[in-house]
């Protein structure tokens, strides 16, 4: 009964869910830019709760889309990965390089000292690349990663005042879906709409739909 009713809830057309009305205001905006990554991120909370988000990268499609911050899960997932390979790869090679200069019996062949000088700024630019360090809000049931802030950008103090606003607002957002079923079937919907808008994958809206529809009918025992 309660996976019906969520399946026919989440195929009914809602044109006017993601209209905003005429005296939205905003909230909250950040504005965020990688430059090692060549990618600008902006995002804009409203009184209607909703956040635009707009990102574009070097080699990436830019997206421009909206998000029902009343699917997101309050608490955001700090995302911390090193490339300690290529980190590893640099110290080696500074370790040959430096080697190198010290047991060469040839003094003026100074050749081999800057490839390999070249070759560990390389690696060190890659493990720059690789590695990443971003705030993450997930959705609430679906677990898809819709808010990828970087940390500490542009400054500590701005993305905490950001991150405190957009934080109470999702709490003060759940509020209007009171009944755990009106929450999952909003959520769907909004993923659903996010993968016809290519935010999404179908495969990813395939794994999110069954586990909401998972939790639908848990919660519906």
């Amino acid at each position: 009964m309660y996976v019906e009713e969520i399946c026919l809830s989440a195929a009914v057309d809602d044109p006017e869910a993601d209209q905003p009305p005429d005296d939205q205001k905003t909230e909250a905006a950040l504005e965020q830019t990688n430059w090692m990554r060549r990618c600008q991120s902006e995002f804009t909370l409203f009184n209607n709760h909703r956040l635009s988000v707009k990102t574009q990268g070097f080699m990436q499609n830019a997206r421009d889309y909206t998000v029902d911050i009343g699917i997101l899960d309050p608490q955001p997932r700090r995302s911390l990965k090193i490339c300690w390979s290529n980190l590893l790869i640099f110290v080696a090679l500074c370790g040959a390089a430096w080697s190198f200069t010290l047991t060469d019996l040839t003094p003026n062949s100074t050749l081999p000292p800057l490839i390999l000088g070249a070759c560990a700024g390389l690696s060190l630019i890659l493990a720059v690349y690789r590695s990443h360090d971003r705030l993450v809000f997930y959705s609430q049931y679906g677990r898809v990663p819709l808010i990828v802030l970087f940390n500490r950008s542009p400054d500590r103090a701005m993305l905490d005042s950001f991150t405190d606003t957009l934080v109470q607002h999702i709490k003060g957002a759940k509020i209007h879906y009171p009944r755990a079923n009106e929450t999952l079937s909003e959520e769907l919907k909004a993923h659903r709409r996010l993968m016809e808008e290519g935010v999404i994958s179908s495969k990813r809206y395939d794994v999110v739909k069954q586990r909401i529809l998972s939790q639908h009918s848990y919660r519906g025992r």
